[in-house]
């Protein structure tokens, strides 16, 4: 499925560090609330939402299949939720689809339960009521975020670069050696390169100079010689859980950095965790040997269905790279299935879009290592 995650990233851009601050909250400026709970009581939900001074964001997702509200057709089943808090603990969160999205509009209870009402596309409202829970097979998360700019120059009007970060990290948990191990893995995946400390703090601190750093050494004497106002960049990256439970724990990073030029450029980078032993999921754990052409001729179908192309043409003439798609490293796992994320210039030119081809357990049943890590969800 095409899909474009700027209009996210840019309200987080724009809004994430902003605080109404008049009255006391009891709510923490910065948390990452697991919730389970139910629309209308008859609908049971999860969700990740995360908050940062007075902006939340995140998803949810209906738990039981024949239990979803209409019109709910999203990737993996995983809906994404942006809002804002007002001073009094009260929230409007608007799910972040292109079409008729629905809204939550309720209040903190207390530092645990969240309750209001739904309100889909036509007006019609319903209770909801969400409490944060860690039941078995899922983890805690303590959020960790710095925002701040330099000017290229010191001077009135000099350009500037900015850089906001927010990652995940698990926190205090009963069996410590594997949630080292997980706390590490997740420094590295946010930072990009292999590290060897494990303080979060440092971690985003270090990631900052190094941005800061070379944005000075590629633009300043350039902009001494020319004045121009075209050097701005813009760094914005973030940690998103897409499922946390039946001992998986599968989340993205979102990265939009922009330094010059006609747009900037964004990329998601999934990744998905046994939490039976805090390592790294990869595809050989969940498909059987020698299944690759068979996942293959299966994202290729949904491709050409999501796309409405005859079968009669080819996808290198539709502007793919090749007819062929493989199953992507870059992949999450839901209760409902597995997604393949394809960022821009991965199978296709930039114009086209990020695709996330998300396929359901269901179609997967001959390539599937059943007692393997997604035995929870596959029964």
């Amino acid at each position: 499925m095409k899909k474009t995650i700027f209009t996210t990233m840019l309200f987080l851009g724009i809004f994430l560090g902003t605080n109404l601050g008049s009255a006391q909250s009891m709510i923490p400026k910065k948390c990452y609330l697991h919730l389970i709970g139910a629309i209308n009581k008859d609908f049971p939900i999860e969700m990740n939402l995360i908050k940062i001074n007075d902006t939340l964001y995140g998803n949810y997702s209906f738990l039981n299949p024949e239990k979803r509200m209409s019109g709910k057709e999203v990737a993996g089943s995983s809906i994404p939720i942006y809002g804002k808090m007002s001073s009094i603990d009260a929230f409007i969160i608007k799910e972040n689809v292109p079409d008729q999205p629905c809204l939550f509009n309720g209040k903190f209870i207390n530092t645990q339960e969240l309750s209001g009402t739904y309100e889909n596309s036509k007006g019609t409202k319903v209770s909801f009521d969400v409490t944060e829970k860690y039941p078995d097979g899922s983890v805690s998360l303590d959020v960790h975020y710095q925002k701040s700019f330099t000017p290229l120059i010191k001077k009135p009007g000099s350009p500037a670069a900015s850089v906001q970060l927010l990652l995940l990290i698990p926190g205090e948990s009963a069996n410590p050696l594997i949630s080292d191990t997980l706390i590490h893995l997740m420094l590295v995946k946010f930072s990009g390169k292999p590290i060897r400390m494990s303080q979060p703090e440092k971690v985003l601190e270090g990631m900052k100079q190094v941005y800061f750093e070379n944005y000075l050494s590629t633009n300043e004497a350039i902009y001494k010689e020319t004045m121009t106002s075209s050097f701005n960049w813009q760094s914005l990256k973030f940690m998103n859980v897409l499922m946390n439970g039946a001992h998986i724990l599968s989340f993205y990073i979102d990265h939009y950095a922009f330094t010059g030029g006609a747009h900037g450029l964004m990329t998601r980078q999934h990744t998905v965790v046994n939490l039976w032993n805090g390592k790294e999921v990869e595809l050989k754990d969940i498909f059987k040997e020698n299944s690759e052409q068979q996942i293959s001729q299966i994202l290729r179908a949904k491709i050409y269905m999501k796309l409405h192309l005859p079968t009669s043409q080819s996808l290198a003439d539709a502007g793919f790279f090749s007819d062929t798609i493989k199953p992507a490293d870059n992949f999450y796992i839901t209760r409902d299935g597995i997604g393949f994320y394809y960022n821009q210039y991965d199978i296709a030119p930039y114009a086209s879009g990020a695709f996330d081809i998300f396929i359901p357990f269901s179609e997967l049943n001959d390539v599937l290592i059943k007692g393997g890590i997604i035995r929870e969800l596959v029964k």
